[in-house]
């Protein structure tokens, strides 16, 4: 077993296509496909099951997906240390806050990175830049010292590291200008039961997203698998599909696509985190912890403006 396997493994389960995930890594079907069978020659069990073009995981498969994604941060963590190293990143620990936010891109997400980096700049007196990853990079990133601390939306649950809530956040729905519910403020989970919902791989099995949580609470719409902004286009605009997310107005992208409340009653307040590796967390963490903490409402006011 190497780390390309599970590399085109990790990749070819997010896809749910091997070339999708051999374009993803510029090599070809064949290459994916023979690093596969080579893996599961050595597990003695097959990790997906074909079905055309498309794949889908067996049981074995759905339960190596997290040790997959474990091992390939900590693998791509040497690099992104020794590049850090390179760059001098490591002499300026201490005296900046590195963040990365683990959420899927965002409208107006740059704005939103660039005004929190300001503001706690401002009132710590720390540099500060924060911005948006996906949870396996923000992983690596943070294994090899690269970044500080994660903020992700819903806990995380690792034994490596330290999971604080900052303060909660309402839950929303992301829907087209087109769907039948658009015109519905405060939705329900009955409202939502015969809608698609987007999910996707990559960022839904790294936490316990907002997805996850409303889906342990009862959500019993159908999920489809969505893993490009074209393909999230086409499921909100021609499927009556929806994303879940967090209930900002910032978040409204008028006329195209709106967000709309989901009902406290169905869906309560998800956790907002910060994620710091055990035993490396800093003094500017600490302080970045016990100010957020305090004026998370202000900073949801601010945001929402």
């Amino acid at each position: 077993m190497n780390i390309r396997q599970l590399q085109y493994f990790y990749l070819s389960a997010c896809y749910g296509s091997f070339s999708e995930a051999a374009r993803a890594e510029g090599v070809t079907v064949q290459a994916v496909s023979k690093a596969l069978i080579e893996l599961e020659d050595e597990l003695g069990a097959p990790l997906f099951s074909r079905r055309g073009r498309k794949v889908a995981l067996t049981p074995l498969g759905k339960s190596l997906i997290a040790p997959a994604r474990e091992a390939i941060a900590s693998f791509d963590a040497v690099g992104r240390a020794a590049e850090a190293q390179l760059r001098g990143d490591a002499d300026e620990e201490g005296e900046s806050l590195r963040l990365a936010l683990v959420t899927p891109p965002f409208a107006k997400h740059e704005l939103v990175c660039n005004a929190f980096s300001q503001l706690i700049s401002h009132a710590l007196g720390i540099k500060t830049n924060l911005s948006l990853s996906l949870g396996s990079v923000a992983l690596a990133d943070l294994q090899a010292g690269v970044i500080d601390a994660m903020i992700t939306v819903g806990g995380y649950s690792n034994p490596r590291c330290s999971c604080v809530v900052l303060g909660t956040v309402s839950v929303g729905v992301f829907m087209g200008k087109r769907h039948p519910l658009r015109n519905k403020r405060l939705l329900t989970f009955q409202d939502l039961g015969p809608y698609p919902v987007l999910y996707n791989e990559e960022i839904d099995s790294f936490n316990d997203t907002i997805l996850t949580t409303c889906l342990n609470r009862g959500l019993s719409s159908r999920i489809v698998r969505v893993s490009t902004d074209e393909g999230v286009a086409d499921f909100l605009e021609n499927q009556d599909g929806y994303v879940l997310g967090v209930h900002l107005k910032a978040l409204d992208i008028k006329p195209l696509a709106l967000m709309h409340k989901i009902d406290p009653a169905d869906a309560p307040p998800v956790p907002v985190c910060m994620v710091t590796l055990k035993g490396r967390q800093s003094d500017e963490v600490d302080r970045l912890n016990h100010f957020i903490r305090n004026e998370f409402p202000l900073m949801k006011h601010m945001f929402n403006e």
